[in-house]
């Protein structure tokens, strides 16, 4: 029989094979480089929260707190949020008197019986409460606390209860008084004078933690942002041109209407401080009695509505300037703040009428004369 001759099958497989793995390799680099495009594209082109900025509100130091962020790289702004929270956290188990577990509580617990040596955060709360005390005439006072526990305007207001006696007035204020704090700044540490003594750093402890929560922020690359304490507040950087910046709007509740009382124009790294008698109080027998306490007298200070305090070196300076500021009173707590260099001050006085200092204007976008209007 005669022989013929096939095709060799084993040599087209090769050169199919070949030019199969040509085109796998062709169609996987097209991929690779669709993939990286796109991931260069939500790199540079994609605005992440640079209109719309990442807002998160948690309730911590005894009110609803909000941070805003503004940065392109969604995951790095998210993170820093959640670590600017803990922070938030953690000086509120140091500085939460109510808390039982809390560094402050331990103090007050303590520091009758002896010395009691305070943590870094804590000794900083203190010496900046002390500072405040010392400049405001007694003002201010983290001693307040016997007095605070006494009123107890939530809880009299929820069991419509009357106001204290002046007897029990007279009791608690023995135990008021920063000249009775024996503070020693070698060893950081805390005594008590005089027996029931508490110490309470709310007056403060906001702006200073604040402050820690805005330094997370920085640490992790934002530096663009907002973070509301309700009665303090900081601008971080400049507000992104693509959200209607650079300059921050910021309101301030009218305390007798609704709205709002003023409105700022701020520019980056600016603190807002309110102190007001609308935020905790209680009504009896056509009298309110609200939550900011003068020292040297052991009642509600009487002499302003409302004190809304502009700058200020940091967070807890801002925070106790409005409320001594508060205590004071118009027109001396008025004129006390004007003296202070770099602090712009908006208050509202006992009748309604609204006062400010003259460079709070540059700053102003809105403003009614009076409160309620």
């Amino acid at each position: 029989m005669e022989e013929k001759d096939f095709p060799d099958d084993s040599a087209d497989e090769e050169r199919i094979g070949r030019k199969n793995r040509r085109d796998t390799l062709v169609v996987t680099a097209v991929f690779l480089a669709l993939v990286v495009a796109a991931f260069l594209g939500v790199k540079l082109f994609n605005p992440g929260y640079s209109r719309e900025p990442y807002r998160r509100v948690e309730f911590v130091l005894d009110d609803y707190v909000t941070i805003t962020v503004y940065g392109k790289d969604q995951s790095r702004v998210e993170e820093a949020v959640d670590a600017a929270f803990r922070e938030l956290f953690r000086i509120q188990d140091i500085a939460d008197r109510y808390r039982s577990e809390s560094e402050l509580a331990g103090v007050n617990r303590e520091a009758a019986s002896g010395p009691v040596r305070v943590s870094d955060e804590l000794w900083e709360m203190l010496e900046t409460g002390m500072e405040i005390y010392r400049a405001s005439g007694g003002a201010f006072d983290i001693t307040v606390g016997p007095l605070v526990d006494l009123w107890d305007v939530v809880g009299r207001g929820e069991k419509g209860e009357p106001p204290p006696s002046e007897e029990e007035i007279a009791r608690a204020r023995e135990a008021v008084g920063a000249d009775k704090l024996e503070l020693d700044a070698a060893a950081r540490t805390v005594r008590f004078a005089h027996p029931g003594m508490v110490i309470d750093v709310g007056g403060l402890a906001k702006g200073y933690a604040l402050d820690r929560a805005a330094g997370v922020l920085r640490s992790r690359g934002m530096t663009s942002g907002y973070v509301s304490m309700i009665s303090t507040d900081l601008t971080m950087g400049e507000k992104p041109s693509a959200a209607g910046g650079p300059l921050w709007r910021i309101a301030v509740l009218d305390p007798r209407g609704e709205g709002y009382l003023a409105t700022f124009l701020l520019t980056a790294e600016c603190y807002v401080s309110t102190s007001g008698d609308y935020q905790r109080y209680f009504e009896y027998r056509g009298v309110r009695y609200h939550h900011i306490l003068d020292p040297r007298t052991g009642y509600p200070a009487r002499g302003a509505i409302s004190v809304t305090v502009v700058g200020g070196r940091d967070g807890a300076w801002s925070d106790g300037l409005s409320t001594a500021a508060f205590v004071k009173g118009y027109p001396e707590g008025l004129q006390w703040l004007q003296a202070a260099q770099g602090v712009e001050c908006l208050m509202v006085d006992a009748s309604g009428v609204v006062h400010t200092t003259p460079g709070l204007h540059s700053l102003l976008e809105e403003l009614k004369e009076r409160a309620g209007s």
